[in-house]
């Protein structure tokens, strides 16, 4: 009984004993699978974090990259329309890449590193803003220089601080993969302890960690893959090292710059591969000084030139900093630089530009200046002698109205470079705007400044231009200005150089005019200066006013209507009358010619048709009369501007007027020099009803041949024949011939500068058809004077 007892009381123990070890075991086993479940729960989490990481710095690098790559595309871009598609392009990268940083800024890592990389990625994309918004206005070298100087640093910055970021992340999942993994050892080993049947527990357990295992090395690998792809898609260099300074990774980029792959790179110590050199001294430099002063941080970037494997170097500016564990030790660093050679070749550019001449490539009027300031600055402090030379070319003008701007700027190509053949090496020579140049002589003394000046001026004066079969003759007018201890300022030199250039002008051309301080200033210009004010004011206040002087017939036999040229007069502040030519000269040399001719047309027009409404011009010429007409002097400036013609017909359009009442007179010079134009301008007039007379015919006389091509129906023959007509045989034999050929013509004559009754028969019995000279009819004012505005200029 007592056996029994025993052995059920061993039974009992058994089973209980049994019993709680099972239970033993299976609370083993429960703890030990609880836990390996949660320690695959934080391995996947962390694996997921680390891919929406990874993901995250890999959507900003791309978003920088295509930022920057647009800023690049805005810089190359010249036309308004194709800078403002990149912009568009622009805009649509910089809302990614802000949803990019928005998405980091809610990434659970390091906190100091994360805001770290948003403040860099903010300041990054500010810059890029900053920079668009300046080449958007069209201030491309303000731009240049925000993005040479801020904007690559501040990219590299952010670049790091992503690096930085990544290596941070991926220590901190090492440690907890590291920390799982030791959980499930444990529990391995907590389970092995329970027996037999924790062994079998193992297995299963084994089986499954092995296979958790084996996906968080691929997951791992895939994320190793995907940095790497990172890296691979960087527009720079990237290096990093280990602690001791090898190398351990190249990507593309810096394989390509160094010439080494990453696998004949890995291991050699930095310097071996990545070798630079001081800009400005040429000397090799320590790329990465592992100083404990260098550690502390990262550092700025430095402009050097990196030397590849070959010999070949590249301007690039490049950064360094520190890898770092979570615990502070550094594990090595990390280089990144970039190729700045094309940003410096357009900031260069965009410096050449900015101070030459884009078409003569001579230095322009803005750098020209500061140069000249230098030298004034020189001859003051240190007493050195320089020379100013302001040139203005003579007859450039007649190309340009004869051939065409195209025409006027070959010649401008064509004369700086034998000019430059006259400067020495030390000299300047520039264009100053037009056909204006200036020459800075540095140390040169008034004597030797006044050979090469008067070197120029026959070198200019013995060029032949040639254009389109033409060939034409220039000159160039000097102004020599001395530089001295004595020379004002900038304004006060260019101003007496110009005068001096003016004068040089007035007494001829062709010529220097040297300034002397003894001398009186030359005070031509300024009293121009005063007309062109004048006739300005004659246009706002009206004070132009209209003069007819009478042209009579000869004939005896038809009786003709009143024949008149309209003539200019200006009232000055006094209210004096100025002739046409005490304010033309001024009008034609100031660009305003032109818009006076303007004037005296649509004034006229607008007179001639109250006129004609009113009834005092007959509607028809009565019996074997003539309708009578008013003719206007139009110059070479009014041939060569395409919109004549139209301004022309818009007011006869406004003003209807009877055909052959207005009629234009173009001189011989003025329409042999353009000859095409001026034919093309009296076939489209005449068509509009208006006739045309050639107007001092005989001075520039070198053929007739021309005549049969100009549709002229008078022909003025110049006064200065007709004045000594009666005691100049050879004067009379060139009115009678003239008067014999435009008979021929069709054309009918008339003599100007008719001063008294001898010449008056005489030209009456030659058979001229008309007279007209202060003999036969003084100016006189028009009856009523049109509404004298400056818009009738444009009606």
């Amino acid at each position: 009984m007592m056996l029994s007892l025993a052995n059920t009381k061993s039974k009992t123990l058994l089973f209980a004993g049994f019993g709680l070890l099972l239970a033993a075991l299976t609370a083993l086993m429960a703890l030990g699978l609880g836990r390996i479940e949660s320690f695959n729960g934080q391995i996947n989490a962390l694996t997921e974090a680390q891919g929406r990481k990874i993901g995250t710095v890999s959507e900003l690098f791309l978003g920088n990259g295509q930022r920057a790559a647009l800023i690049d595309k805005l810089f190359a871009a010249e036309a308004a329309a194709a800078r403002q598609a990149v912009h568009v392009e622009y805009r649509a990268a910089v809302g990614r890449y802000t949803r990019a940083v928005d998405r980091l800024r809610s990434l659970q890592v390091a906190p100091a590193a994360r805001d770290e990389a948003v403040a860099a990625a903010g300041a990054a994309l500010a810059l890029g803003e900053k920079t668009v918004a300046l080449l958007m206005q069209g201030e491309i070298a303000p731009a240049s220089e925000i993005n040479l100087t801020q904007a690559v640093l501040m990219d590299s910055r952010l670049q790091e601080t992503l690096y930085l970021l990544l290596e941070a992340s991926h220590a901190q999942n090492a440690q907890s993969i590291a920390a799982a993994n030791q959980g499930m050892r444990n529990g391995f080993l907590l389970i092995g302890a329970g027996g037999v049947l924790a062994l079998l527990a193992g297995i299963v357990i084994a089986l499954l960690v092995i296979r958790i295992v084996a996906s968080t090395e691929t997951k791992l690998e895939r994320e190793k893959e995907l940095a790497e792809v990172t890296l691979h898609s960087i527009v720079d260099g990237v290096i990093t090292t280990d602690a001791g300074g090898r190398i351990e990774y190249l990507n593309p980029v810096a394989e390509q710059y160094l010439g080494w792959s990453n696998a004949q790179a890995a291991g050699k110590p930095l310097a071996q591969v990545y070798r630079v050199l001081d800009e400005r001294s040429g000397k090799t430099i320590e790329p990465l000084p592992f100083s404990h002063a260098s550690a502390a941080g990262e550092q700025e970037q430095i402009a050097v030139r990196l030397v590849d494997r070959n010999g070949r170097e590249c301007p690039v500016r490049y950064s360094h900093a520190p890898i770092r564990g979570r615990d502070g030790t550094v594990h090595g660093k990390i280089v990144v630089f970039h190729d700045v050679s094309q940003v410096r070749a357009m900031a260069q550019q965009l410096l050449w530009q900015a101070s030459h001449d884009a078409l003569t490539g001579l230095v322009n009027r803005r750098e020209f200046e500061r140069r000249l300031v230098d030298l004034i600055e020189t001859a003051k402090s240190q007493r050195r002698d320089h020379a100013l030379l302001f040139m203005d070319l003579d007859n450039f003008k007649a190309v340009n109205d004869t051939c065409g701007h195209g025409a006027g700027d070959e010649l401008l190509r064509q004369l700086t470079t034998i000019m430059l053949t006259r400067m020495r090496g030390s000299d300047t020579l520039a264009r100053l705007g037009g056909d204006e140049f200036g020459a800075l002589l540095e140390s040169c003394p008034l004597d030797q400044a006044l050979r090469i000046a008067n070197g120029l001026r026959e070198t200019v004066r013995e060029f032949r231009f040639v254009w389109e079969g033409k060939t034409f003759n220039v000159g160039v007018s000097i102004g020599l200005m001395p530089l001295d201890a004595a020379s004002g300022d900038i304004n006060q030199v260019l101003a007496a150089a110009d005068a001096c250039c003016y004068e040089a002008k007035n007494r001829g051309r062709d010529r220097v005019q040297v300034y002397r301080p003894a001398d009186p200033a030359p005070g031509g210009k300024h009293e121009e200066l005063q007309v062109v004010s004048e006739i300005n004011r004659a246009f706002e206040l009206g004070q132009f006013r209209l003069y007819r002087q009478r042209i009579a017939p000869l004939d005896g036999v038809l009786r003709h209507q009143p024949h008149y040229e309209v003539l200019i007069r200006m009232l000055d502040r006094a209210g004096n009358l100025i002739p046409a030519t005490g304010f033309m000269p001024a009008a034609e040399r100031y660009n305003l010619l032109t818009s006076i001719e303007r004037w005296v047309v649509s004034s006229l027009v607008e007179f001639l048709h109250q006129q004609w409404t009113a009834g005092t011009i007959p509607r028809e010429p009565q019996g074997r009369s003539e309708r009578g007409f008013y003719s206007v002097n139009i110059s070479g400036a009014s041939i060569n501007d395409k919109s004549f013609p139209e301004f022309i017909r818009n007011l006869l359009t406004r003003y209807q007027l009877p055909s052959g009442l207005l009629c234009f007179e173009i001189t011989e010079t003025t329409a042999i020099s353009n000859l095409s134009k001026a034919a093309e301008l009296m076939h489209e007039l005449k068509g509009m009803g208006c006739r045309f007379a050639l107007d001092d015919f005989g001075t520039g006389m070198s053929s007739f041949a021309y005549l049969k091509y100009l549709p002229v129906d008078f022909l003025k023959i110049a006064g200065v024949f007709i004045k000594d007509m009666v005691n100049d045989p050879m004067d009379n034999a060139i009115v009678e011939s003239i008067n014999r050929i435009a008979h021929i013509l069709g054309m009918r004559t008339v003599a100007e500068s008719v001063e008294d009754a001898a010449v008056l028969s005489r030209i009456t019995e030659l058979g001229i058809d008309y007279a007209q000279g202060y003999f036969v009819a003084e100016p006189e004012a028009l009856d009523s004077q049109p509404a004298q505005q400056q818009s009738a200029l444009f009606a």
